[in-house]
């Protein structure tokens, strides 16, 4: 079983930092590149700040909701959508017909239930942002499970959580670690256990481990080439 932490070293000399949470409302501003990655590392945003602040801490909300059950693709060209029609805020979305909503977010797929629950997100923002949101509070929200609330949690607000998603169980599971592939809470308290408890580091966790899953973790392995492929296990047995 390959340390966790020095998985996580690898990846980041594999791949760099990978600067998220990606803001599409950011991108090709100073900082950012043409898809809104931070031009860098990951940085939460932080509870606190100014206009700004709260608004790049709802779009993160946004964003995470949006990408639910569908590539970050299509949850990116959603947000860009809202972005430019001017409803990146609570009040402006909640003012938005319904149908109006559900056609800005049609890119990132079931845009019906999502419209609903970001109109939910919408409702309850004001009250929330007001401090930091608990994870219950976020939990209450229509639509909102454990690794949308993690990732709320964890980028809008510097949270030190481990956004312990599908990616990072599947490649615990690789690297020989024993949790339950089906447990989302268990995963994510093993996985707190063994790293440091920062929410840059977290957040940059997360990222490498999303990005090393797109391109060579996948259902169906690319093993050639991967920087953790000496010590998974399922490249030790195809070989």
């Amino acid at each position: 079983m390959v340390k966790l932490v020095a998985a996580l070293e690898r990846l980041l000399v594999s791949y760099g930092p990978r600067g998220w949470w990606p803001l599409p409302s950011l991108a090709g501003t100073p900082g950012r590149d043409a898809n809104g990655y931070a031009l860098g590392p990951s940085l939460p945003v932080g509870p606190g700040g100014g206009a700004i602040d709260r608004s790049l801490r709802f779009e993160i909300a946004v964003g995470a909701v949006l990408a639910q059950n569908t590539a970050w693709s299509g949850a990116e060209r959603a947000v860009a959508a809202v972005a430019e029609a001017g409803a990146l805020s609570p009040s402006p979305m909640l003012a938005l017909p319904a149908g109006e909503l559900e056609d800005l977010i049609k890119p990132a797929g079931t845009f019906r239930i999502k419209a609903g629950y970001l109109r939910g997100l919408a409702s309850a923002w004001t009250e929330l942002d007001e401090g930091v949101p608990t994870r219950g509070e976020l939990l209450a929200l229509p639509g909102i499970g454990f690794e949308t609330a993690d990732c709320v949690l964890l980028y809008a607000y510097g949270e030190p959580t481990f956004v312990a998603d599908a990616y990072a169980r599947r490649l615990l599971s690789r690297l020989g670690h024993a949790i339950d592939g089906r447990s989302y809470e268990g995963a994510r308290r093993y996985a707190e256990d063994l790293l440091p408890l920062e929410a840059p580091y977290l957040a940059e966790a997360h990222a490498l481990i999303v990005e090393h899953c797109k391109l060579r973790c996948r259902a169906r392995p690319l093993c050639d080439g991967c920087p953790l492929a000496t010590d998974c296990d399922v490249h030790a047995k195809a070989n």
